[in-house]
């Protein structure tokens, strides 16, 4: 066989490579070594098939196309034709992977070397060029990113004698250059921001909102303006103010609302106040007069007691005669049955 045939072949091969790879993101260079098996061409006088093995060092040329160069260690063991049938020699291989080489990945193989064939007799040593063709496979060996193992076989036709064709098996693996395990990544923390609407603060509860009140704190249920000061003549319903039934004393709970109601007054002196009170229809007209005017006066002298001047406060009991409910319903009695805080501007 020419040697110059196989030489023009392995440089075309080689040449070849810019086209082939399109993509410029380079993989990782590597080193390699097979333990190897032949079935070797019947010609050599092999008597049993031959081992040997190979050492190799791959080179990115991009993503998935490498270039390797290797060497080769055969001994044949003859059936008498030769004595023992010594190989050895070094080739380059353009190697296509159909992956990134850490998963499994096939691969496919082009290439060709030369040999030193040492057999005796002597005269029959030659040194030879050879081509070969293969395919093969790489995979993360132990979950290992950087080591990996690797099986292939190649078809050897070399030019020794009148040409021989060999077919050589390896196993072996495969370690990455540069190549260390990668930590597990850490979950990634996704922050999503919710633009959150807070509705304007009203601490008094007037309908005006805090930062456009001039007269914060407002005594709840009084009529205010647009500046959240109060109107100044109107009436304002103390609904939460309670006394024993046929009493005029005023319950805890009823010094409490009114604790809101002087505070209010002690910060607006312009406004005098009339403290009405009123009942239900249940009993006579008098007592109902009566039991109102001393409940209003309670309120009074609360007020009074609690730092408002006497002359600002003055203190009538309408009894039933101003109801704003139905008295025939125990509803509508509730209803009824209320202290009024009359605001009169001075």
């Amino acid at each position: 066989m020419n040697r110059g045939f196989w030489l023009a072949g392995c440089a075309a091969a080689l040449m070849a490579s810019p086209v082939i790879a399109q993509d410029n993101d380079k993989g990782e260079a590597y080193l390699f070594g097979l333990a190897t098996f032949s079935e070797m061409d019947e010609d050599r006088g092999a008597d049993l098939d031959t081992t040997g093995y190979s050492l190799g060092v791959g080179l990115p040329i991009s993503r998935r196309l490498y270039i390797e160069a290797l060497y080769i260690d055969n001994t044949l063991e003859t059936n008498g034709l030769y004595g023992d049938f010594y190989q050895t020699g070094g080739g380059l291989d353009l190697v296509y992977s159909f992956g990134d080489r850490h998963d499994f990945t096939p691969f496919i193989m082009l290439g060709g070397g030369a040999l030193k064939n040492d057999v005796i007799p002597d005269a029959l040593d030659d040194d030879t060029m050879y081509a070969n063709i293969g395919l093969g496979f790489v995979g993360a060996l132990f979950d290992h990113d950087y080591l990996r193992y690797r099986a292939e076989a190649r078809y050897i036709q070399d030019d020794y004698l009148d040409g021989m064709s060999d077919v050589r098996f390896g196993i072996g693996i495969e370690v990455a250059l540069g190549k260390k395990d990668e930590p597990a990544a850490e979950p990634k923390v996704v922050y999503k921001t919710q633009t959150i609407q807070v509705e304007p603060k009203d601490s008094d509860n007037d309908g005006i909102i805090d930062s456009y009140d001039d007269c914060p704190n407002t005594l709840a249920g009084a009529k205010v303006d647009g500046r959240g000061c109060v109107v100044q003549q109107q009436t304002i319903t103390m609904d939460d103010i309670t006394f024993p039934s046929n009493s005029a004393e005023l319950t805890i709970s009823a010094k409490f609302v009114l604790q809101k109601a002087l505070t209010f007054l002690l910060k607006q002196p312009n406004l005098d106040a009339e403290i009405a009170g009123h009942t239900d229809s249940t009993g006579s007209d008098e007592y109902n007069r009566s039991l109102s005017q001393r409940r209003a006066e309670s309120v009074k002298n609360y007020f009074v007691a609690n730092g408002i001047a006497a002359n600002r406060i003055t203190a009538k009991g309408y009894g039933e005669s101003e109801p704003i409910a139905n008295n025939s319903t125990k509803e509508g009695r509730d209803k009824n049955r209320r202290v009024e805080m009359r605001l009169i501007p001075r």
